[in-house]
């Protein structure tokens, strides 16, 4: 999927936008360019009967925007539509998997589009993103956390007919084996950062889950909170400045040993980290608004 510029992609023909881009939380999803089959097949049993041309009736769809109140249950239903769509290409892949895994020959380039599809496709479905929130909230260890994700990769891998392990080795080869294609090339990139993305969306969610918890449960907190209020957004942001990388790290360890840590802190430099743990936290909740 390539990497654009941000617009959203659209259901109607020749609007193409399969990238690794993570839209706003407003958006309504769009249908990937691999799914669009299953939902213009959809389309047509819905715009024909009412006499509408398909392309006329999805350019409508296209151009509802989330914004106001007027067209909120359009939007929903829209969504359904949308998500209905990403499941049947999905099925249809399953449907079509093959009985025997390729150990041997090179993945084709159509193949390969195919993939960077479905993984995509995969990653945009709200079951997926809990799935892997639930697995990522259990996983105390951060290095760990993205083999789900990987996981999940390779056994589209093998829904494709190609046995994970090999499949890995031929996608190492892209760049030697395609070195002029830049579409593909592209395309790989798009379903990197569409994993990357994905990952960093669900390390936020999980660091705020944690830092939340520690707020709450922190008797240090209130003056820390009264002092962060007292503060100008230049004194904000140069703590965050100083401190932002400090409370990344302590963010990854395990809770046990970055209690331990603070503990040994002296009051002013712990009550610093609070501070700017505060703000790191407020700005994670801006983020994912």
């Amino acid at each position: 999927p390539e990497a654009h510029d941000g617009a959203d992609e659209g259901l109607s023909a020749g609007r193409h936008h399969d990238d690794g881009v993570r839209r706003d939380e407003g958006d309504p999803p769009a249908v990937p360019a691999a799914a669009r089959p299953e939902a213009h097949r959809a389309a047509a049993a819905g715009w024909d009967p009412l006499g509408i041309d398909q392309d006329v009736g999805c350019q409508a769809l296209d151009e509802i925007t989330p914004s106001g109140e007027t067209y909120r249950d359009v939007l929903q239903l829209k969504e359904t539509f949308v998500f209905l769509a990403m499941r049947t290409y999905l099925r249809s892949l399953e449907d079509r998997r093959p009985a025997k895994l390729e150990q041997k020959r090179a993945l084709p380039r159509e193949t390969l589009m195919e993939f960077f599809d479905a993984c995509n496709t995969k990653l945009e479905l709200p079951e997926t993103a809990a799935f892997l929130l639930e697995k990522f909230q259990a996983t105390k260890e951060r290095d760990k956390r993205g083999q789900f994700i990987a996981n999940m990769q390779r056994d589209l891998l093998e829904v494709l007919g190609y046995e994970r392990d090999h499949g890995c080795r031929m996608l190492e080869r892209v760049q030697q084996d395609f070195p002029d294609d830049k579409e593909l090339q592209m395309r790989m990139r798009g379903w990197f950062q569409k994993a990357q993305g994905t990952m960093m969306m669900l390390e936020q969610k999980v660091i705020a889950a944690q830092m939340q918890e520690e707020m709450e449960s922190n008797p240090e907190m209130a003056k820390a909170r009264e002092q962060v209020a007292e503060m100008t957004p230049k004194e904000q942001g140069e703590l965050i400045e100083r401190m932002g990388k400090k409370v990344s790290v302590l963010q990854g360890l395990p809770v046990e040993a970055r209690r331990e840590h603070l503990s040994k802190l002296m009051d002013e430099d712990r009550l610093e980290y609070l501070k700017a743990q505060i703000l790191a936290f407020s700005v994670m909740q801006q983020q994912a608004q």
